[in-house]
């Protein structure tokens, strides 16, 4: 992969995904350019979840999260594909995700 993220920080992002029903994640942002700075810049993630009902996906976003910035040691964005509605930042997104997980 062409971005900087070790294999413990991968393995860390997959066991986190499944426990808490992640069908997708995808990287972008900062984190595959090469202005990244760990340690400084965030991570930016993009989740798509298996299909769960509203008060199990709330309660598997942020355990997710929770496990993310605990196993990456590193401020994590988490974003969730189906809510970014601005055509611009969702092209930009697009063009740029690499995959990181798939369920």
């Amino acid at each position: 992969m062409s971005f900087p993220l070790a294999q413990p920080q991968l393995d860390a992002i997959a066991n986190a995904c499944r426990r808490h029903h992640v069908a997708r994640m995808d990287v972008f942002g900062s984190v595959l350019r090469s202005d990244y700075r760990p340690g400084e810049s965030d991570i930016d993630l993009l989740v798509e979840f298996l299909p769960l009902d509203s008060g199990s996906l709330y309660k598997a976003y942020f355990a997710l999260l929770n496990d993310l910035r605990l196993g990456l040691a590193s401020r994590v964005d988490l974003v969730m594909a189906d809510s970014v509605r601005n055509p611009y930042v969702k092209q930009s997104i697009e063009a740029s995700k690499q995959q990181i997980y798939a369920a």
